[in-house]
């Protein structure tokens, strides 16, 4: 089954890195996710900071660049104390970015050693290592 992504995943998409972009469109083929955040300016990573959604400050979160090199994924069936789903994305996620060769870290696994106790960023995904990709980016100002 294929799915589609909503207006708002869309608007998200054109903002990621064309390696992320790649990703979500192959994997919107059999699993159905919303894109729910790309790139984000100053304001907006100081008001994640602030909430407790992110631990950086602006400047140190792969989101702060464009392209975007990180993103975060919603999986249906849109419940966000649903474990499973968010697994089950990262599943069709890191498979697609093995086949591909396009390096990704995962919020689920930070350290990327097969165990998700360390895992409290399940909607995260960014290019790997980011700081390296950062560097092929601009900050974006917002």
């Amino acid at each position: 089954m294929t799915f589609t992504f909503s207006s708002a995943s869309k608007a998200s998409r054109v903002k990621l890195h064309p390696k992320l972009r790649e990703l979500v469109d192959e994997a919107i083929k059999e699993i159905d996710f919303k894109i729910l955040d790309a790139t984000r300016g100053r304001a907006a990573q100081e008001k994640a900071f602030r909430r407790g959604h992110s631990k950086v400050h602006f400047g140190n979160s792969a989101h702060n660049y464009v392209p975007a090199i990180a993103m975060d994924l919603f999986p249906a069936p849109y419940d966000w104390d649903n474990r499973q789903a968010f697994i089950n994305l990262s599943k069709v996620i890191l498979r697609i970015a093995k086949k591909r060769g396009i390096p990704i870290r995962w919020g689920g696994d930070w350290n990327m050693d097969g165990n998700l106790s360390d895992g409290w960023d399940m909607p995260h995904y960014e290019l790997h290592p980011w700081k390296d990709w950062a560097k092929k980016s601009k900050l974006y100002e917002d």
